[in-house]
């Protein structure tokens, strides 16, 4: 018996449609049979479309053409790719921005402003305050050797004074032979030519040839815990390497260098017959404010007839070597009169037949100095008769400042007393020093 429903009233499926099951239909005024998947396929030409609006799940994508998308292969590189992050900045940048590596060679060795001093940025020749001007710059006086009042001079074991002014120059061991000349022609070891000379040297025993230089409190104060630089040119035909030593001491008491303490010494090597450059740089001088003394030693033992040049002799602040600058002859000939000038006019009235007391002007000495004569004096009454000594002499000193002096010249014969003399240009020279 069959029973007839309401598909209403059929039961739910309890599985998921697997597209076989069967199902009634109407079809040209006939009831048919037919599975899920015939009514799909029937169904799948009929064009389905919705408005994106409409659909709420579907993101800005769904209305996209593929064509605006990466492809999967070209994700997978971007994943992969270099970021900003990853690289530097200089790689987002043109190379005209940067420099060449020429011009970046260039910058490697450029002054900077750092480097030169303040005039030479600002263009104002007031910030060249305390900075020494070139020709003042080398503390040493006629380190250049070209002022001369003294002729030649024996070599001995006790300092004296060269021929060079300012310098003096002794020696260790036994001596037999040896002058300390000033050499005029010697341009193949300094600029000016000028050195000093000494000359035809015999020493036995530990021989050494030794110069000196002192340099007063007033101009010491400046290198005042500063750094110092030693530089000079020298020349030997000692047949052997010989050694230079160059010490720089200090005074312990103003001006007065009886005591003294090193501050820095250096031993040089010197080859045989070779213009040769010695140095000395010094971090710090320290207190050095009572005097600055420098000794150049050659250790040269026993030589037989051999010479030794000294020259271009420099001593500034800075433990760089400064290229050497001569300081013009008028300039350094007037740095010297501070401690040795020659007495231009001597002023005398006889006061016995064989004396006569004398005054002479000397201004601006850094002290009253002593004098000495290099030769007999010449003086006359200007109207009677010439006068020279029989031995050069001041006899006595009755009073000198840095300025002037008056003294007792004597070993005259034939004066009238009570006239007065003045000096001929034809006898000795006097010098007054106030030499270290």
């Amino acid at each position: 018996m069959t029973t007839t429903k309401k598909i209403s009233e059929l039961p739910s499926v309890v599985t998921p449609l697997a597209g076989d099951e069967i199902m009634p239909i109407v079809q040209d005024n006939a009831t048919r049979r037919a599975t899920v998947d015939e009514i799909r396929a029937g169904l799948a030409d009929e064009v389905h479309t919705h408005t994106l609006s409409d659909i709420a799940d579907a993101g800005t994508a769904a209305g996209a053409d593929i064509g605006d998308f990466a492809t999967a292969a070209q994700g997978a590189l971007a994943d992969t790719a270099l970021q900003p992050d990853d690289v530097g900045s200089a790689a987002l940048n043109e190379t005209a921005d940067f420099a060449t590596a020429a011009q970046g060679a260039l910058a490697d060795s450029a002054v900077q402003p750092g480097d030169l001093a303040t005039v030479a940025t600002s263009g104002d020749y007031g910030d060249l305050n305390d900075i020494p001007l070139a020709g003042l710059a080398n503390a040493i006086i006629n380190g250049c050797g070209r002022i001369s009042h003294r002729g030649d001079q024996d070599l001995t074991t006790s300092w004296g004074k060269a021929p060079v002014d300012l310098l003096s120059v002794k020696a260790e061991g036994t001596v037999s032979a040896g002058t300390v000349k000033r050499m005029t022609s010697a341009f193949s070891l300094t600029e000016t030519g000028h050195a000093t000379f000494v000359e035809n040297v015999t020493l036995t025993g530990s021989g050494a040839i030794l110069f000196r230089r002192r340099i007063e409190a007033k101009d010491a104060w400046k290198f005042y815990n500063q750094p110092a630089h030693y530089s000079a040119r020298v020349y030997h035909d000692h047949g052997a390497n010989v050694d230079f030593i160059i010490t720089v001491r200090k005074a312990d008491t103003a001006d007065d260098f009886a005591s003294t303490t090193d501050i820095a010494t250096d031993t040089i090597s010197i080859a045989n017959d070779a213009n040769a450059d010695i140095d000395l740089a010094i971090a710090d001088m320290g207190d050095c404010r009572n005097g600055i003394e420098i000794e150049v030693k050659v250790d040269c033992g026993a030589i037989t007839s051999k010479d030794t040049f000294l020259g271009q002799e420099q001593f500034s602040i800075g433990t760089a070597k400064r290229p050497f600058l001569a300081r013009p002859p008028a300039l350094e000939e007037a740095l010297v009169h501070r401690y040795l000038r020659p007495i231009g006019a001597i002023l005398g009235v006889a006061n016995s037949g064989s004396n006569m007391q004398a005054v002479f002007s000397h201004p601006g000495m850094r002290a009253a100095p002593t004098y000495e004569v290099d030769a007999p004096i010449a003086m006359t009454d200007g109207y009677t008769a010439d006068f020279t000594q029989s031995t050069a002499s001041i006899t006595s000193i009755h009073e000198n400042t840095p300025h002037h002096g008056r003294v007792d010249i004597a070993y005259f014969s034939g004066l009238t007393s009570g006239r007065f003399h003045i000096q001929r240009g034809a006898g000795g020279l006097i010098l007054a020093s106030a030499e270290l």
